[in-house]
C-alpha cells in the first residue's frame, strides 16, 4: 500500500520519514546547526534550501536515524547529485565531518592559548 509524502511523491508505508515527529525534527535542526547552516558539500557553502542527508541510509540503518553523526547538511542542488548512490559518498562524507572536527579544535586550542598568553 501506498500514500502520498509531503513532497507528493507516492512511497511504501513504513518508508517514509514523519517530519512532524519531534526526534526528527531535532536531528535536523542539530545537523544543521553542526554545520554551520550551510552546505557542506566542498566548494559549496550554499545557506538557502539546505536539507538534511543521512549519511547511512534511513531504511537500512533504522538505529542511526536520529544520531546527528549519520546526518550532513546539503543544499538541494548537492543533495540530489548523491541521491540514489549513498554508499558511494558515505565515506566522503564521514571524512568531511572528521575534517571539520578536526578544524574545530584547532581554533578552539587557538584560542584558548589566546587567553592563556592575553
Amino acid at each position: 500500500m501506498s500514500r502520498k509524502t509531503y513532497r507528493g511523491k507516492y512511497v511504501k508505508r513504513g518508508s517514509t520519514r514523519d517530519m512532524k515527529n519531534p526526534a526528527y525534527a531535532k536531528f535536523r535542526h542539530d545537523v544543521r546547526e553542526r554545520d554551520g547552516n550551510a552546505c557542506k558539500w566542498p566548494g559549496c557553502g550554499s545557506r538557502s534550501r539546505l536539507e538534511v542527508h543521512h549519511i547511512r541510509t534511513w531504511s537500512a540503518y533504522p538505529s542511526m536515524r536520529f544520531d546527528i553523526c549519520n546526518g550532513i547538511t546539503l543544499c538541494n542542488k548537492c543533495h540530489k547529485k548523491v541521491t540514489g548512490s549513498e554508499d558511494v559518498f558515505a565515506d566522503f562524507f564521514i571524512k568531511i565531518l572528521e575534517w571539520n572536527m578536526i578544524e574545530k579544535i584547532k581554533k578552539m586550542d587557538k584560542k584558548k592559548k589566546k587567553d592563556e598568553d592575553g
